[in-house]
């Protein structure tokens, strides 16, 4: 708990500007199966499982995680253009990252 508490992880809490945003699309990517069936219901949140539904979710994650890390637009893409591009099934494609650069910005117009 020392080094999480010691980073610079944003600490969003209820209430925050993107706690909402980020965990529900987490919820929506990672609550599958039987066994979260109960807590799908709790959250009351659908699981995607399509993946390109999922990619365009898991971008628009990452988006909000730039933007609760309060990069601008400059260090976002810098950010993506030096990551390591994966091939399937990660899908760390380059359309991917563009993907996310242009949820970034929709997110930023929004805001």
């Amino acid at each position: 708990m020392y080094k999480f508490r010691e980073s610079q992880v944003p600490r969003l809490t209820e209430g925050d500007k993107w706690f909402d945003f980020i965990w529900t699309r987490a919820a929506k990517l990672n609550c599958y199966g039987d066994a979260f069936e109960e807590m799908r219901e709790r959250l009351g949140i659908d699981v995607v499982t399509d993946p390109d539904e999922r990619e365009e979710v898991h971008a628009e994650l990452d988006a909000g995680a730039f933007h609760a890390y309060g990069l601008d637009r400059e260090q976002t893409k810098f950010v993506l253009d030096d990551f390591h591009r994966v091939q399937n099934p990660r899908r760390m494609t380059e359309e991917y990252f563009e993907m996310v650069l242009e949820k970034y910005d929709e997110l930023a117009e929004n805001q």
